[in-house]
């Protein structure tokens, strides 16, 4: 992202929760020479086994417990996961409705 597209960003950011200047340099870190694509870069949410729901189907909680996998794998690799997770789940909602 551009920084005047990071800036407009910001901008509208600030008119819908009404942030002051200086709060919002402080916010993008322009007192500490951090740039804003620094400051609001997204981070990965952690999977854990503490984090997944619990569904009571053991099919289910199997399939949703391979997405902890995804913690010590590089990102290229993730699609397999997220494939063989709906791969199972379908199968498990197939068995279900008797299909």
């Amino acid at each position: 992202m551009e920084n005047s597209e990071v800036n407009d960003y910001l901008d509208t950011l600030e008119e819908t929760i009404d942030v002051d200047d200086e709060t919002s340099d402080s916010l993008l870190g322009q007192e500490s020479g951090l740039f804003a694509e620094e400051v609001l870069a997204p981070q990965a949410p952690i999977v854990s086994m503490d984090t997944l729901p619990i569904t009571g189907e053991a099919r289910v909680d199997d399939a949703l417990g391979r997405l902890a996998d995804l913690q010590g794998l590089p990102v290229h690799e993730h699609v397999d996961v997220f494939e063989d997770v709906q791969r199972r789940l379908h199968e498990t909602l197939a068995d279900l409705a008797g299909q």
